[in-house]
């Protein structure tokens, strides 16, 4: 289980929330257990409700998107906002095209390393993201049961 990145993700929680101390004011456990939970050399793994709070502090799933990865998930924003549709389609021609671009070049040598499917798995979560922004719109139309007015401007989307 790929711990290290968890542990990792845990130190940036607590980098971006402020350090330890900021980080054990808004969680149950003190400054030595998040330690603990920062330091490869500790067997300690932070709880789910503990990697919540920092995640929610840090404003960005560090750790959950760590835990996510190391079971062989991706987690994906339930809410995008509005969007624009042909803004949205745009970045997914682009990611695609970066996937696939980096895809021919891993397979240049006929071999693929764990360094490069991982390369492959981040281009490929990047697509993924986007495309689930343009399936949220299409489901919010449906479920809305009115049409989305697309124009050249963000404004006109959001009818």
């Amino acid at each position: 289980m790929p711990v290290p990145a968890i542990k990792t993700a845990v130190k940036e929680a607590i980098k971006r929330i402020g350090g330890i101390d900021a980080a054990a004011s808004v969680v149950r456990v003190g400054r030595s257990q998040l330690s603990d939970y920062g330091n490869r050399n500790s067997p300690q793994t932070v709880p789910a409700d503990v990697a919540v709070a920092l995640d929610c502090c840090a404003q960005h799933p560090l750790i959950l998107a760590a835990m996510a990865h190391a079971e062989g998930y991706f987690i994906v924003p339930a809410h995008f906002g509005e969007g624009h549709l042909p803004r949205d389609m745009a970045r997914f021609t682009e990611k695609a095209s970066q996937a696939i671009s980096k895809g021919f070049e891993i397979l240049e040598d006929q071999r693929v390393d764990v360094h490069e499917a991982h390369e492959m798995l981040r281009e490929m979560q990047a697509v993924k993201t986007v495309a689930e922004h343009i399936m949220a719109g299409m489901s919010k139309i449906i479920s809305e049961n009115k049409p989305h007015l697309v124009s050249d401007t963000p404004e006109a989307g959001a009818a």
